[in-house]
């Protein structure tokens, strides 16, 4: 595989859209693996804090609603 940037050879996919990078393009952000309740209900999360980015791609703030997947 290329990189999305600059079409070298790439070294990461980004964990949240798949396109790959090359290790000059790669970038960080934090990633949700898992979500779950603990015995006392709190919501807790799983997340890597370093996971690969391609900085193209735009992963939202916020939830989306998923209209039809019911």
């Amino acid at each position: 595989m290329e990189c999305w940037h600059c079409e070298r050879p790439a070294n990461a996919v980004c964990s949240f859209c798949g396109r790959s990078v090359c290790k000059e393009h790669a970038k960080n952000l934090p990633y949700l693996l898992d979500s779950f309740r603990d015995k006392t209900g709190k919501l807790k999360g799983l997340a890597v804090s370093d996971a690969i980015w391609c900085g193209t791609c735009h992963p939202k703030d916020e939830p989306v609603e998923l209209d039809g997947l019911e």
